[in-house]
């Protein structure tokens, strides 16, 4: 498609359910769309975002790469991509995606201008995989050539900078949400809890996330599980992939006599119509968290919330939930017990806080403008 709009390319290492990709869907379907050209490359495959950014008109590039192979040949694919599409932008989204933009637009004339995103902070940079330890740090020498790297986290950005990556060009450009997708639904509350076998005394208790270490699973269900001892009324509900029947590690995981308390509803393309049939919301992450979009999801949608105090989790919630320490199962069941032990009152009034947080301050339109003026202001240093 012809097109007079600036061209900006957007690399990324895949495009499955991570929450990095799913903030590039949210901001390629925005009106960004309406101020640049938008491409995207999947240094993996096309992934689940990748048809429905396809579907969007964004052309979308695979180049099939694996893990620990395939990564000359994928460089030498986008080189030649860079040179036929010519962007005025390459835009890498996570590390590996950081890296490529760059080995991609270096010697190229004119050179498009690049910029990193990274999206996770560096709590325990020793628990990461041995090729994404090797990448964070071949980084840190080449940090001061992108015209910016933006942060989804100011917690990412200063763990960054003190790890050796330059401030010169650090930007923090928090996650934004759409708060007409999430946001309470009295209609939608009555038809999940019908589903989900709840009853109107009952108070559910949501989780939406991965079947990861970074999670940390194994701190949640502990936590569920004294929290289940003490608050009979209390039911457990889990969304994400690997979260369902099929996992034995989950299942087992759970005391026999407290299965029938949880429902495993593995992964699913229509979060944002179940959260508002839950009470309550946890994130229960230990580690290398950025900004949580399922934490802003829940709020928006009205669920007051305990959160483990990583990435921005507690800036985001700014006193309007519980925050706990990571791998704390203890701390985490109390918080738990504590909103799950209040009345329906006074759980609708810090859910209502919540989402009038996310709606002021995270909303979508602001993350988009900060992004369109950040791309306008690379491309005016150019003129």
């Amino acid at each position: 498609m012809t097109t007079s709009l600036p061209r900006v390319l957007h690399v990324i290492t895949g495009l499955d359910t991570g929450g990095a990709e799913r903030s590039l869907f949210n901001l390629l379907q925005s009106r960004l769309r309406d101020r640049f050209d938008n491409q995207v490359v999947s240094l993996s495959g096309p992934g689940h975002y990748g048809p429905l950014l396809h579907d969007l008109g964004i052309s979308v590039h695979a180049l099939g790469m694996r893990e620990g192979t395939g990564a000359v040949g994928a460089l030498l694919r986008l080189r030649t991509l860079v040179r036929e599409i010519a962007p005025a932008i390459v835009q890498g989204w996570m590390y590996h995606g950081n890296l490529a933009a760059s080995a991609a637009a270096w010697g190229r004339s004119p050179k498009p201008a690049v910029s990193w995103n990274i999206r996770q902070s560096l709590d325990v940079i020793g628990l990461e995989k041995r090729g994404t330890r090797w990448t964070i740090n071949a980084l840190k020498p080449l940090s001061g050539a992108p015209r910016a790297i933006i942060y989804n986290s100011y917690r990412a950005c200063g763990q960054h900078e003190a790890h050796g990556y330059s401030g010169a060009r650090s930007i923090v450009i928090p996650n934004g949400f759409d708060t007409q997708k999430w946001r309470p639904d009295a209609a939608r509350r009555v038809e999940w809890r019908k589903k989900l076998g709840l009853t109107a005394d009952e108070v559910a208790l949501g989780y939406v996330g991965r079947f990861h270490p970074m999670k940390d699973i194994p701190t949640f269900l502990d936590a569920c599980d004294r929290s289940l001892s003490s608050s009979p009324n209390l039911r457990v509900v889990m969304i994400g992939e690997g979260l369902d029947e099929n996992n034995r590690a989950i299942v087992n995981a759970i005391a026999p006599e407290k299965r029938a308390r949880f429902r495993l509803l593995g992964r699913r393309p229509d979060v944002e119509t179940i959260l508002p049939a839950f009470d309550l919301f946890c994130l229960a992450s230990s580690r290398n968290e950025g900004f949580p979009n399922v934490l802003g999801e829940a709020m928006a949608s009205g669920l007051p919330s305990v959160a483990t105090d990583v990435g921005d989790s507690a800036r985001l919630m700014n006193g309007l939930g519980r925050v706990v320490p990571p791998g704390d199962a203890a701390q985490m069941a109390e918080a738990i017990g504590e909103i799950a032990g209040m009345d329906l009152a006074r759980r609708s009034e810090m859910g209502k806080a919540a989402r009038d947080r996310i709606v002021a301050t995270y909303g979508l339109d602001a993350t988009v403008e900060a992004y369109g003026g950040l791309y306008d202001s690379m491309l005016k240093r150019d003129d």
